[in-house]
């Protein structure tokens, strides 16, 4: 089994934390996530369409669009394996994903949660 190490300073308040295997597998795939496309420079089509769905009505278009957005995120990391997402649009302008996953070195069940609000910048 690899051994992934990584450091995070989100929700850190005076340095980065060091994180390992799984740890550090679910940090990148939420920073993956979290990041609007053509949100990072030199690399335009890094990120997630995600952001973008908080002003779009949840219809099947839409859901479709969100669903392969994270498809393709989560297979294009090594270290996962894509079980479904769920999104649920709950307020006009927020959107919360549920996304399963399985670690494929362990093969563990995750879950991550992600809220997206028209607040975010």
């Amino acid at each position: 089994m690899v051994t992934y190490i990584g450091y995070s300073s989100v929700d850190q308040t005076i340095s980065s934390k060091r994180l390992e295997d799984v740890d550090i597998a679910k940090r990148d795939l939420m920073n993956h996530l979290q990041t609007r496309r053509g949100e990072r420079v030199m690399n335009p089509k890094f990120g997630s369409i995600l952001p973008e769905l908080v002003f779009e009505p949840l219809d099947i278009a839409t859901q479709e669009d969100a669903l392969q957005d994270i498809t393709e995120i989560v297979n294009n990391d090594p270290r996962w394996k894509y079980i479904e997402a769920i999104l649920n649009k709950t307020g006009e302008h927020s959107l919360e994903v549920r996304v399963r996953l399985e670690y494929i070195d362990t093969g563990t069940a995750e879950e991550l949660f992600l809220t997206y609000t028209g607040e975010q910048v």
